[in-house]
Order: structure tokens, then C-alpha cells, then sequence
């Protein structure tokens, strides 16, 4: 019988400040901050977006998508 892998999925709030953190140390302070405000302070609906998008794939599916690609 396959074994099945549970999908752990971090928090928002938890991706979104490695995610700075990355930035700026890739980037720089300024670079980090310049990208922020271009790209990360829209206040778009991620539900109503995801949806859009994916419809009701779950994440296993959208995963064996990828992986095909």
C-alpha cells in the first residue's frame, strides 16, 4: 500500500517574513524595501484569486500538475 505524505503548510504570516528576510539579505534594504511596495502591499481577495485560479483542485493535484511541467 503507498504511503501518503501529509502536506504541511506554513502560515501567511510565517512565509511572508522569511520571505523579507530573504529579500533583504539578497538584496539589500533599499532593493527589499523597493520591492515590497511594488509587489506586496496590493490588498487583493487571495481567496477569491486562489479560487479563480484553481477552481477546486486540492494541493496534491496542483502539486502533480507541477511536477509534470
Amino acid at each position: 500500500m503507498p504511503t501518503v505524505k501529509k502536506l504541511i503548510v506554513p502560515s501567511s504570516e510565517e512565509v511572508r517574513s522569511e520571505a523579507v528576510q530573504t529579500l533583504i539579505k539578497q538584496m539589500g534594504i533599499t532593493k527589499a524595501a523597493i520591492f515590497i511596495r511594488e509587489n506586496m502591499a496590493h490588498k487583493e481577495d487571495y481567496l477569491k484569486i486562489k479560487s479563480e485560479l484553481f477552481g477546486q483542485k486540492s494541493a496534491t493535484q496542483l502539486y502533480e500538475e507541477i511536477k509534470k511541467r
